[in-house]
């Protein structure tokens, strides 16, 4: 090899160590960045998402009834935004009124939670006893650590503190939801200049290759999103009626809890609902431990009959890529990451069945096949020196 071919491979790894470096410097800051502008323009993103959906409602009315699209706008936003409201108002007045109710009787739930504790606590010492004598020792700094943090939440003043906190937030989200109303309405009545101002900057085949990604978004995040709504609602009824029927207190704000559990995979209602059946039967509350037993039944027999009907085989992933991508949502977004992971799964594979990341995997491998090719240069130049020395 010479010289200047050396210059050459020296350059190359060199521009590769410290693309490497750049990367792994400003990837955390791009990703916060992009996080914090998406966040920022959240209101006017989730209007103009609804804004697609409800434009052909708009359309139809307008020709059909020669009304001004202001007025069909309105229309529309009315019964549109009043049926959603009206939803998410009652769901969130009736969880606000359960919150309530447990942090005015939050004293008698915490000494019934370290009561509760202490029987099980009791029958696992018994049968702890029984155990070798190291396995004793383990099972007894378990129990230690289980009590301190059992004791820490029933005891924890946090739960007053957070209801303080959601008030101090009505004066920002009542601003939220007025500019998200307005800019909603403008992007309803100029629907074609909105679009025409979107597309304007970009190719012609950009936009083509956009609007597969639409497609493909459409047809699986869409589909995954609805399906799981679906069978999360179906949960939340039959645990809610099951609850009801054993005279749970908190009812609505348990069942709510476990269907948002429910939903996440590898874990399920039974994660919830098998220990707190176990923790019945061994407190001597029988019935109430064979109903938990009895809702998880009917919980996880629904959802294997209807799972498959409402969720298409081709939205599904490999169960070892969901579990990374929840792990890797935890690490990043703490729990609320767990059902965001998957879903950011899907959209990649959208992508990637739309061919966007095409032109990134071509010149991935013309990269590493231009790598292999200068650590095979520079085996042939070690080469060539050793047959110099040796001569």
């Amino acid at each position: 090899m010479n010289n200047k071919s050396r210059t050459k491979t020296l350059v190359f790894f060199s521009s590769v160590v410290i693309t490497v470096i750049v990367l792994f410097a400003i990837i955390p800051k791009i990703t916060s960045f992009i996080g914090y502008f998406v966040w920022l323009l959240s209101p006017f993103i989730i209007a103009y998402l609804l804004s697609l959906l409800v434009n052909p409602m708009v359309d139809g009315l307008e020709k059909r009834f020669k009304l001004p699209r202001g007025l069909c706008a309105i229309i529309v936003m009315v019964f549109t935004v009043g049926i959603i409201g009206g939803i998410i108002t009652a769901i969130i007045w009736k969880v606000v009124d359960e919150i309530r109710a447990v942090i005015a009787n939050w004293q008698n739930i915490s000494e019934s939670i370290i009561e509760t504790w202490e029987i099980v606590s009791h029958f696992f010492s018994n049968a702890v006893a029984m155990l070798p004598q190291n396995l004793q020792n383990a099972a007894h700094e378990l129990g230690d650590h289980a009590i301190s943090l059992i004791t820490n939440v029933a005891t924890n003043d946090d739960v007053f503190n957070a209801a303080g906190n959601i008030a101090k937030k009505l004066p920002g989200i009542f601003i939220v939801t007025v500019v998200f109303i307005l800019s909603l309405y403008f992007m309803i009545t100029d629907a074609k200049k909105v679009s025409t101002f979107l597309r304007k900057p970009f190719s012609e085949k950009f936009l083509e290759k956009a609007d597969n990604v639409r497609l493909e978004i459409k047809k699986y995040v869409g589909g995954y999103v609805k399906a799981q709504l679906v069978i999360m609602c179906i949960s939340f009824t039959l645990i809610l009626i099951g609850l009801y029927i054993l005279k749970i207190e908190y009812a609505p704000l348990i069942a709510l809890g476990i269907a948002i559990f429910d939903a996440l995979p590898f874990f399920g209602s039974g994660a919830i609902l098998w220990p707190w059946a176990a923790i019945s039967l061994i407190s001597g509350k029988t019935l109430e431990g064979v109903g938990f037993v009895i809702i998880y039944l009917a919980v996880i027999l629904t959802r294997q009959f209807i799972e498959p009907k409402i969720v298409s085989k081709n939205i599904g992933i490999h169960p070892l890529i969901t579990l990374i991508s929840m792990y890797v949502g935890f690490k990043i977004f703490s729990i609320g990451g767990m059902i965001l992971g998957p879903l950011v799964m899907v959209f990649i594979i959208s992508f990637y069945r739309s061919g966007v990341f095409n032109g990134f995997i071509h010149s991935t491998k013309m990269f590493f096949k231009k790598f292999a090719r200068e650590l095979k240069n520079i085996a042939i130049s070690l080469d060539d020196k050793e047959n110099d020395d040796e001569q």
